[in-house]
């Protein structure tokens, strides 16, 4: 690894006398902002900042928006992290050096900071500043620049990154530019393990549920769900390319999402902001779109998430906890399989003889289809009739046995099911012998069956009897373990 490791560069330009950046640098870096002057605009960036600055005075810079979405200071805006360093140009020479602290896009604290421009707008784009120290001797910026290939004067913010920051690493230090170790910028969190993932996730469905009428209640779970099942997708068919229709922005309008709606001025963003499960895109600039219109995904997963997502049961688990937080309106099977969830909503899965090709925009009439080459499962219809003759068609949850004209009816359940995501095997301890009434609610994660083999409802957890058992058929702990997860539980 190089000097600088996995550090960016950030080369902001100060601005001149003219357009007061010599006095704004003053004003808000080297005399500071006294945070308790600003409180009320600061609104949910407070608590961080008063973290970040002890002494209650904060170090600020900010940018302008911009429209385009692919120009220096569009990547630079968005693309630029906590812990990147800064470098200010002024003159022709770069004059001092910082590291960003916190990110920001708040209007309202830039513009009570520095005023707005003649064209009203303000440098709403923010950075909190640490480590600052203005260089003893200014250094010429033309070689640096040059070796970039930027032209002098630089005109705009403009982001290096790792790579080509390693690269320039013996320049800066010849021009007196030491790298700096990365500094520890706040208390390092924690691991994130799967009991912290699933309070994270059961945070934000319980405030999702509670705050139903916050446009934010039904763009985050959606948004969630569609991070968790591009990992899916990624794992399953990774050289299937993606449909149009299934990304993130086209998901939310089709199931009536508010992509313009402001994070920051949710009620759930307390939730949001201090979760380690997802990183908020604080500057409003994502997926390539410009400040000019609101990011539509501005949550995303983390990459310790993003690992644990990894794992199909973890996945299972959180689409049981997250579809609690989806609003009734949704059909939860036809959304999932939209975001690459297929049969996360059944005990059964999807086998790949069951797809149909998903509608271009503007189709009507009956599905697609296409022609595939697939492995098609063989059910055994001995092992599941052997089953049901051992319990004699009892239903092992309700002893119920079904009459009817020609005997009796019983139904064999596979516990962990042959399609997709489960990957079940056809045998008899990954079978139970139920009613169909059960049948339907074991499939559909209604009801569950815990390590003391006691049938529970997957709502409460409140008990519903002992699952019966027979001494020629086993049944598979770890079967009975991936079906709970499914449900939503924790052993």
């Amino acid at each position: 690894m190089n000097a600088t490791g996995t550090l960016q560069l950030v080369l902001q330009p100060r601005g001149s006398r003219k357009d007061k950046g010599e006095e704004n640098f003053k004003h808000s870096i080297v005399r500071g902002i006294r945070l308790r002057d600003i409180a009320a605009e600061l609104g949910p960036d407070l608590a961080a900042l008063t973290a970040l600055y002890p002494d209650g005075v904060g170090r600020f810079w900010g940018s302008t928006p911009t429209s385009q979405v692919n120009n220096y200071k569009a990547r630079a805006l968005r693309d630029r992290r906590v812990g990147d360093e800064v470098l200010f140009y002024a003159e022709k020479a770069f004059i001092a050096r910082a590291r960003i602290l916190h990110l920001m896009h708040n209007p309202a604290a830039a513009k009570w900071i520095w005023g707005a421009a003649e064209d009203g707008q303000t440098w709403e784009h923010m950075v909190a500043l640490g480590d600052i120290e203005r260089l003893k001797r200014p250094i010429p910026a033309a070689p640096i620049l040059h070796q970039l290939g930027l032209g002098v004067p630089l005109r705009s913010i403009t982001l290096v990154g790792p790579a080509e920051y390693g690269a320039l690493a013996p320049m800066l230090a010849e021009a007196g530019i030491l790298p700096r170790r990365p500094a520890s910028i706040t208390t390092p969190p924690r691991t994130l393990n799967g009991k912290r993932l699933f309070k994270a996730l059961e945070r934000l469905a319980d405030a999702c549920r509670r705050d139903d009428e916050d446009p934010a209640a039904r763009r985050l779970p959606l948004t969630v769900l569609w991070h968790i099942g591009q990992i899916a997708i990624a794992q399953g068919r990774p050289a299937e390319p993606p449909h149009p229709g299934s990304r993130l922005e086209s998901i939310l309008q089709q199931y009536g999402a508010e992509p313009s709606s402001d994070l920051r001025t949710s009620g759930l963003w307390e939730v949001v902001s201090r979760g380690e499960l997802w990183e908020v895109d604080p500057s409003a600039f994502h997926a390539g779109r410009a400040s000019g219109t609101r990011a539509v995904g501005e949550v995303s997963l983390t990459p310790a998430a993003t690992a644990l997502f990894g794992d199909s049961e973890t996945r299972g688990r959180a689409v049981a906890v997250l579809s609690t937080a989806l609003p009734d309106d949704i059909d939860r099977a036809k959304f999932l399989a939209e975001v690459g969830l297929a049969g996360y909503d059944s005990a059964a899965g999807v086998l790949d003889d069951e797809e149909t090709v998903r509608p271009e925009p503007g189709d009507q009439g009956p599905a697609r289809r296409r022609k595939v080459s697939i492995d098609r499962i063989i059910r055994s219809s001995a092992v599941a009739e052997k089953v049901k003759r051992l319990h004699r068609h009892r239903c092992q949850v309700c002893d119920i046995r079904l009459v009817t004209r020609r005997g009796f009816y019983s139904e064999a359940a596979h516990i962990r099911g042959l399609g997709r995501p489960h990957e079940g095997l056809d045998q008899i301890d990954n079978m139970l012998c139920l009613c169909p009434n059960h049948h339907v609610q074991f499939d559909g994660f209604a009801i569950f069956v815990d390590n003391d083999l006691v049938v529970r409802w997957t709502a409460d957890g409140k008990k519903i009897g002992k699952l019966r058992l027979h001494a020629e058929h086993p049944i598979g702990r770890e079967n009975l373990r991936h079906h709970r997860r499914f449900c939503g539980r924790a052993d």
